[in-house]
């Protein structure tokens, strides 16, 4: 899609001097007086985007056969809104399909500014191709209906159009910033509600490992436990505890492992003497093998060792640690919570009608805490009843992995899918700015000039929405960077039309 906005506009010779001699300083070029004259005539604004590229010109009205001052040929890569580095740029001025005169410039003479004055030797207008090649990215600009004025009082007279005002903020500045512009285009919304959720871990995603039986936990070997924050995989040792005294416990455990052990290594000798039948040696082992299983169970190792081992039962965070080393346990007390933040679920409490009403599958977008990020989540279910206190139902999303490591109890805002689809002019949330109240959005009307519109908003999906009335398609609109726009447009400045870098 190309999108072309010209308009002209009245420059004071000391301002576009200035702009010049700004430009050639920053490259630390040692401009000659004749680069510096002031021009005494008017430019030419344009702005132009293409695949690729963003073409932001200035230049000073044509005179057959003079060099009138400097082209500011400002070349921005859409991929990143980075300047274009290195690269050559061809400047063709066709007449009837032909180019009647071709220029080259060889690199640009500082990030992102090509600068060309061209003498043009017959008077007329002409469309002008600007071909960049790059390994950033190449394309192709036309700016049409460029004129060259017979004598300079043509131009001179030419050069009384209004002067265009706007937000001033220049390709420096957006070049040093996070920024974009996006075409306000027509698009499908679904139509959503804003509900309040709650993070919530996934059925097996949070597990508590409980003290099995009564002991202490001895403070020189659990010194280096876990704590709250730590990644743990599975089987891995959580805490070592050495029981104490008590009926059916670890204790008697261990002692009937040692005593079926001594009973199975008996027999086994009996058995060679003949004195008992096979069958008896194998149920002492068979007892020896449920022993040894319950030890297990409960931690303990069958070394020998006079203490049990609790492992994590499956790899994640730490997300509680209640017991202190060298201290006392009871058995059947949680000693630690183990998460899996990885995967999470958003509960969303909303109302019966909007629950009955979601298609299978549907998708949701929700923020936590404030955050300009917007995670998508997947419609998992739906509940079956009513809660009495605030009559909503509880559906559950699935939150698409990988996202990013959510913290279990965190509150989010929710955008739940109503079911109808809306289509209109749509433009990214990250545009509009809530202005006491009021959505605003800023508007590149030209390379270094934007324009504040209020809007009137229609639905939103969570990550685009429904313009009412304010803009109409092809409007540039800031996507990345409003606010720097908007600070911009309350530093007080004047925008006099120059090109003061």
């Amino acid at each position: 899609m190309t999108c072309e906005r010209s308009y002209t506009r009245k420059v004071s010779a000391s301002r576009a001097a200035a702009s010049v001699a700004l430009v050639l300083a920053l490259a630390a070029c040692s401009p000659t007086d004749e680069t510096l004259a002031e021009p005494e005539l008017g430019a030419v604004v344009v702005t132009q985007w293409v695949e690729g590229t963003e073409l932001f010109l200035e230049y000073p009205f044509l005179v057959m056969g003079q060099q009138t001052g400097n082209w500011a040929i400002h070349l921005t890569d859409r991929e990143d809104f980075q300047p274009i580095r290195a690269g050559t740029l061809t400047v063709r001025f066709m007449s009837a399909g032909t180019a009647a005169e071709t220029f080259t410039v060889d690199a640009p003479l500082r990030d992102g500014i090509f600068l060309l004055d061209p003498a043009i030797g017959r008077a007329g207008s002409y469309d002008v191709e600007l071909t960049l090649v790059s390994d950033q990215v190449s394309s192709q600009h036309v700016v049409s209906g460029v004129l060259v004025h017979a004598t300079e009082e043509e131009a001179l007279a030419y050069a009384a159009a209004e002067e265009l005002a706007g937000i001033s903020f220049l390709k420096e500045q957006q070049w040093t910033i996070p920024f974009a512009v996006e075409p306000a285009a027509t698009h499908s919304v679904q139509q959503t509600m804003l509900a309040p959720g709650e993070v919530v871990p996934p059925d097996g995603a949070l597990v508590r490992v409980s003290a099995p039986v009564d002991g202490i936990a001895a403070a020189d070997a659990n010194r280096g436990a876990p704590s709250v924050g730590d990644a743990v995989r599975q089987g891995q040792v959580l805490a070592v505890l050495a029981p104490t005294g008590q009926d059916g416990g670890f204790a008697q455990s261990r002692g009937r492992v040692e005593r079926l052990r001594r009973e199975v290594e008996r027999d086994a000798v009996l058995l060679d003497a003949g004195a008992i039948p096979a069958k008896r040696l194998e149920e002492a082992r068979h007892d020896l093998e449920i022993a040894e299983a319950e030890l297990l169970a409960m931690g303990g190792g069958t070394d020998g060792a006079y203490h049990l081992n609790l492992r994590a039962p499956m790899s994640g965070v730490i997300a509680e640690r209640t017991f202190v080393p060298g201290g006392r346990v009871e058995a059947g007390e949680s000693l630690f919570t183990i998460v899996d933040p990885a995967k999470a679920w958003i509960r969303v409490q909303v109302p019966a009608a909007a629950a009955n009403s979601l298609p299978a599958g549907a998708g949701s977008l929700f923020t936590v805490d404030n955050s300009p990020d917007a995670f998508s989540a997947r419609l998992r279910s739906v509940g079956s009843t009513i809660d009495p206190q605030t009559r909503t139902v509880s559906v559950v999303f699935e939150v698409a992995a990988g996202q990013r490591r959510f913290v279990f109890g965190q509150f989010v805002q929710a955008t739940v899918p109503t079911g109808e689809v809306v289509e209109g002019i749509a433009i990214p949330n990250t545009a509009i700015l809530d202005e006491n109240g009021t959505p605003v959005v800023y508007v590149q009307a030209g390379g270094e000039t934007f324009e504040r519109r209020i809007l009137t908003v229609g639905p939103t999906d969570g990550r685009r929405t429904i313009v009412v009335a304010g803009l109409q398609p092809g409007d540039m609109v800031v996507s990345v960077g409003p606010y720097q726009v908007r600070l911009a447009s309350l530093s007080g400045g004047d925008f006099a039309g120059g090109h003061a870098h």
